[in-house]
């Protein structure tokens, strides 16, 4: 069927096209000998992405030939990619040729395009070749059936010279036209607007040979090029389960850990839940400047750079800068913008994994609700990311805000949080006679006993102060009093 030794019709192998995380998606890439179609409308990133497949093929000393008819002048196109990171000069022109064939297509119809790829393709040695403008080809077609009869004749070349074919169109055919129907893949590229808000996605509708994920994934692009972030929950996986140690981590709290009978359990992960200015941060920080080279500490906030985090810690005797100048801490801020909640996962991982981290601070979690595009997928998101940590060995602290400081009925709403948090600690304010008191109860402690009190703290400057018992809470500024389990304690 072809002069190619290495041809297996039953074993294709998948060639990675380079795009971040698309060959997630893709189980690995492309396949071989294939035609893909990549539809999607003006502006959504069909051209940026095929060149950044050319120019990653191109790395790995692959040719490609992109054939435009009906598009931008190469002139253009190049000057566009310019300031793209994959754009390298050096195979411009050589790795990766660009021609036009339009001409062509006016003069000789299909037969000729064919005529033309079957030759061009041939001369530059081609793995890798791009059509784009298929919509060109639909218009100059006699007939749907010999607009057929041109994507079957496409698909054949592929398989016997052994290249694999991309058709760019922003037609708004659907599934059941003829060229979805015959070629071997169909990716399609789209956005949406939720409220304000545009986001890309990328959406796999056909890939024969192979398996694949399925389902909308977010996509950005930006001067790096064009970047995919597959679902968590539906990369990642089954997960095994991280045996749980006898070990605690410690809070960085000495009267915390005692009522808590040692500190956090290993692998666990902890939500601080209180209204702005309570001190979740401050008991978050304290547990990170318990990092160590056995047990390295990464910061992943929102609201604090580590400029700011640095000065806070350094008011409350905390040794954070010490902690981060020495390598054993790593701050990483990012501004609440419109990121993409796979996004945020993902900087995670890479920089756990990359550390080895041991402790983790997560401040300000309700930030991936605002990320979240659809917030249905909230809970299996948060579940997956914690489960995944905690394979990793991650002990994790993160805030999260009470929606009310003052009365109201909100308690713990964010739902998707508090189901998979093993421990929750409520941070809160009362006001007694007058007087107004930070007070600190245990809601849950999986694996562990606690001490089910409500506890007087302070914020001073030699750090998180946990102070004795409280005997009255009636005066809870947050007015959820009535939602903690009874307690006892002292008088105000």
């Amino acid at each position: 069927m072809t002069d190619n030794p290495t041809y297996s019709p039953t074993a294709p192998t998948h060639v990675p096209t380079g795009v971040p995380g698309l060959d997630d998606v893709l189980r690995g890439g492309l396949l071989p000998r294939a035609v893909y179609i990549l539809q999607g409308g003006p502006g959504e990133g069909k051209t940026i992405l095929a060149n950044q497949i050319c120019y990653s093929w191109a790395a790995r000393g692959e040719h490609s030939l992109y054939v435009t008819l009906l598009a931008e002048t190469h002139h253009r196109l190049l000057r566009h990619l310019q300031n793209m990171a994959f754009m390298d000069n050096q195979y411009a022109g050589t790795s990766v040729v660009y021609e036009s064939a339009f001409d062509i297509l006016r003069t000789d119809g299909l037969a000729g395009i064919l005529r033309y790829l079957t030759r061009n393709g041939k001369r530059q040695k081609a793995s890798l070749i791009v059509i784009d403008g298929l919509f060109a080809l639909e218009e100059n077609a006699a007939s749907e059936r010999a607009f057929r009869e041109f994507i079957n004749d496409l698909s054949i070349y592929a398989d016997v010279v052994g290249c694999t074919i991309l058709l760019l169109t922003n037609s708004k055919r659907d599934s059941g036209s003829p060229e979805f129907t015959m070629v071997d893949g169909w990716l399609h590229l789209g956005s949406d607007e939720d409220q304000f808000r545009t986001y890309r996605y990328l959406q796999v509708r056909k890939f024969r040979g192979s398996d694949f994920i399925s389902g909308r994934h977010m996509s950005t692009i930006t001067t790096e090029g064009f970047r995919v972030f597959p679902r968590l929950e539906a990369v990642t996986g089954e997960l095994e389960s991280a045996s749980m140690r006898d070990e605690r981590l410690s809070t960085g709290v000495d009267a915390l850990d005692d009522v808590i009978q040692g500190g956090i359990p290993y692998s666990s992960t902890t939500l601080l839940v209180g209204p702005t200015g309570v001190g979740k941060t401050t008991l978050g920080l304290s547990f990170i400047c318990n990092s160590s080279d056995a047990e390295p500490g990464l910061i992943f906030g929102f609201y604090e750079d580590a400029h700011r985090l640095r000065r806070r810690a350094s008011a409350l005797g905390l040794a954070l800068g010490a902690l981060i100048d020495g390598g054993l801490v790593e701050v990483i801020h990012h501004t609440p913008t419109e990121l993409l909640q796979d996004q945020l996962a993902e900087e995670i991982l890479e920089a756990v994994r990359r550390r080895g981290v041991k402790r983790l601070f997560i401040d300000g979690i309700d930030a991936f609700k605002q990320a979240a595009v659809n917030e249905q997928r909230l809970g299996r998101f948060i579940s997956t990311l914690t489960a995944i940590l905690r394979c990793e060995g991650v002990t994790t602290v993160f805030t999260a805000e009470l929606a009310e400081i003052v009365g109201g009925d909100e308690g713990l709403q964010f739902a998707a949080v508090s189901a998979i948090a093993e421990n929750i600690i409520l941070l809160r304010y009362a006001e007694l006679e007058s007087r107004l008191y930070r007070t600190l109860a245990i809601l849950k402690m999986r694996e562990s006993g606690f001490d089910p009190y409500v506890y007087e703290f302070c914020l001073c400057g030699d750090g998180f102060k946990l102070g004795e018992r409280m005997k009255r809470t009636e005066g809870v500024v947050t007015g959820q009093a009535h939602r903690l389990p009874p307690t006892g304690g002292r008088d105000a």
